[in-house]
Parts: C-alpha cells; sequence; structure tokens
C-alpha cells in the first residue's frame, strides 16, 4: 500500500444543538396547545421530542393557513426568529399530544455565541431547512396533483402512529381535509375527489374516519 495513500473518513453530522436542551426536561402538551402567537416576541425555543406540530399563519383577511406541519426529532421550533431578534412571524399548535423541550430564547442566543460547534450545527440545520423548503415550492410546479397527495399520506405516514390490520397499515389523519388541502395549495373538494381515486386504485382504504394504508409502498414519494 503506499505510503502516501490517504484515508478519509465520513463521519456523521453531529446535531450538538441538541445539547442546548439536555438540561430541559421533556414536557408534554396536549392536542390544540398554543406555543405562541404570530406577532408574539420570541422568547422561548423548542425542540420537538414527540408528537406533532403545525405551523399556521394569519393572512391579511384573518384566516388561518397552515403552512408546514413538524414531526422529526430534534425539529427546532422559534430558533430563526429569536436569533434574527424578531416576532414570531407564524403561530404554532400543538395537534395530538406531543413532547417538547423548550429553553429562553436568550440562553439559546447566548450559548451559540460560545460554541462554534453548536453555531455551525445550527447553521447546518437552517441551510438542511431551506433546501427542503426551496424543493417543496418546485415539486408545486412539477408533481402532478395526484403526486402531491400521495407524497402527503407518505409524509403523514411517516409522522402519525401506524397500526397494522388485516385491510393494511391503519391511521388517523392528524388534520382535517381542510387543513391537509392547504398544505398541497387545492381545494378540500379537488383532495377529496383524488383520495377517491387513489382508493379506487387500490392503495388506499378510508372507513369510519380511519385511513388504511394497503399498499404503502405503492404511493408515490420521493
Amino acid at each position: 500500500m503506499n505510503q502516501a495513500e490517504e484515508f478519509h473518513v465520513i463521519r456523521p453530522e453531529v446535531d450538538s444543538t441538541l445539547g442546548l436542551f439536555e438540561g430541559s426536561p421533556a414536557l408534554a402538551y396536549a392536542e390544540g396547545t398554543t406555543l405562541f402567537k404570530q406577532g408574539s416576541i420570541a422568547r422561548e425555543v423548542y425542540c420537538l421530542e414527540k408528537g406533532l406540530v403545525k405551523i399556521t399563519f394569519l393572512d391579511p383577511a384573518g384566516e388561518e393557513v397552515i403552512v408546514d406541519l413538524c414531526s422529526a426529532q430534534g425539529t427546532l421550533i422559534g430558533d430563526a426568529c429569536s436569533v434574527l431578534g424578531r416576532h414570531y412571524i407564524a403561530a404554532t399548535v400543538v395537534t395530538r399530544k406531543t413532547l417538547l423541550r423548550r429553553i429562553p430564547a436568550v440562553s439559546f442566543i447566548d450559548q451559540i455565541r460560545q460554541d462554534p460547534e453548536t453555531s455551525w450545527s445550527l447553521h447546518n440545520k437552517h441551510c438542511k431547512l431551506l433546501a427542503e423548503l426551496l424543493d417543496r415550492s418546485a415539486q408545486l410546479g412539477y408533481l402532478s396533483v395526484r403526486q402531491r397527495v400521495e407524497q402527503l399520506i407518505w409524509n403523514l405516514a411517516t409522522a402519525c402512529e401506524l397500526v397494522q390490520t388485516s385491510k393494511g397499515h391503519r391511521m388517523q389523519l392528524p388534520l382535517r381535509y381542510r387543513d391537509l388541502a392547504q398544505l398541497i395549495t387545492i381545494s378540500p373538494e379537488h383532495l377529496c375527489r383524488v383520495l377517491g381515486v387513489i382508493e379506487k386504485d387500490g392503495l388506499i382504504r378510508r372507513e369510519k374516519g380511519w385511513l388504511y394504508l394497503v399498499r404503502r409502498d405503492d404511493l408515490f414519494h420521493q
């Protein structure tokens, strides 16, 4: 072996921002709990331990629009506005029983200023989020409505609790059809029609308020 040959070991990215919340206990929040309101002062930063949280925005007419769902463990909520020193630009509401850790925004900012590794980890998180937002915007242009609906079902299946049954994996949708339609910018009526087509094709089954994933792997997903 050539002694000049170098070995480059690729190590997984370590999310050191999670260490900021180690001293904070994971607290249970009931469904419907508002973590913070749109326009309120950014005083706290949350770290999602388990559950589902929706990000909502009030348009100029006062109508609530759901702009995102947070379900991945380790997701930070309220961090960007805290760093920028801005009021929260959207509201955050718990959609089901959820575990969250929280720390004061002042403490969060002080620690990322003092620790370069944590600061870099946060920067990495923000870059990934930006890339995801750009990709989601692009999908609205190149994916068909059916593909967007199937992708939505796939994403919800990874976030919701699934129960194996003889009819397939069963899950309860965390939001109303109206809210789900907002996430992929279609009308609730169009969503119902597309779900009907997907059900007719045998990929899903709807029964008594439950959604069964009959052929989950056949759903479109990226």
